[in-house]
């Protein structure tokens, strides 16, 4: 991990201890044939999310998370103001979405920095918005209590043992700028030392397009295509029926629904592109997938 990400320690630093919550799901374990891939979201599958989303802003939050992030980088806004600051950050986030939604952008992500940036010149606190490192650091404060964060159970052996497999591993995640420290941490070292194929691993910020749209799968295919590998030969992971397996599986992926937390656990059976969808396998325990593509 470089220097520059002294800036997002916040996100890893502030994290407390969290088990996933039973859901009641049944796993569905069975072989996947020729699988050559494996790709991962993270929110919800990697790790676990006490709100299962990234980079929004909270609200629940009566002012106490903002004014903690705030006073963490040493500034201490007036306390009737700081409700203030999620609203505008919301806003920010809306607007900057509305504005890319098109038929070629079906589902805009904001780059959460420049959110903030926009909400604090918007409240007259120019100079924090022109000081880059200053906004990071607000944003990963803010960001580690508004969506806390902790290994999913059995994240660290399976990722281990799919890399002993020689297998290419990949992401495909909505995500901010601290998503790939908390990667990293998990893995105890950076992305390609833990077996990652970077051509593989596609982030919504970075395209400023987010799941379901197809922009990133799209992405992942090229990075599959260039290395000889078919979508049909690799596995997406995820816990959003919507976001990650109907949209793996428009793609050409196989599927494994991750269903091991009912923070995160998303069926979506309210969408009708996900009433009769079914994953190629069910999972409850990360481990499972080992079964499923015959690593002993």
């Amino acid at each position: 991990m470089d220097d520059t990400n002294g800036m997002l320690d916040a996100v890893i630093e502030h994290r407390e201890s969290m088990e996933p919550i039973a859901t009641d799901v049944v796993a569905d374990v069975k072989h996947l044939p020729g699988v050559r891939a494996i790709v991962f979201d993270v929110y919800g599958t990697l790790v676990v999310s006490g709100s299962g989303d990234v980079g929004s802003a909270d609200e629940k939050d009566t002012g106490q998370m903002m004014g903690e992030a705030f006073a963490a980088v040493g500034w201490f806004p007036p306390v009737l103001e700081v409700p203030e600051y999620g609203k505008r950050l919301r806003v920010a986030i809306e607007q900057s979405n509305e504005s890319r939604r098109g038929a070629d952008c079906p589902k805009p992500e904001v780059d959460i920095v420049d959110a903030w940036r926009l909400m604090l010149s918007d409240v007259g606190l120019v100079d924090f918005a022109n000081d880059t490192r200053r906004v990071v650091q607000l944003a990963c404060e803010y960001e580690a209590r508004a969506n806390p964060t902790w290994p999913m159970p059995g994240a660290v052996d399976l990722l281990q043992r799919l890399t002993q497999s020689k297998r290419p591993l990949g992401i495909v995640s909505n995500a901010q700028v601290f998503t790939v420290p908390l990667v990293e941490d998990l893995c105890g070292e950076s992305l390609v030392e833990s077996g990652f194929d970077l051509d593989l691993c596609v982030f919504s910020n970075r395209y400023r397009q987010a799941k379901p749209g197809p922009r990133l799968f799209d992405v992942l295919r090229d990075g599959l295509r260039r290395r000889g590998i078919s979508p049909h030969e690799a596995v997406y992971v995820g816990n959003d029926m919507l976001n990650d397996v109907w949209a793996a599986s428009q793609a050409g992926l196989q599927t494994a629904w991750f269903a091991g937390d009912r923070r995160s656990c998303r069926d979506r059976q309210d969408d009708p592109r996900c009433r009769s969808l079914r994953p190629d396998v069910v999972l409850t325990d990360l481990m499972q997938l080992l079964n499923c593509l015959a690593i002993e």
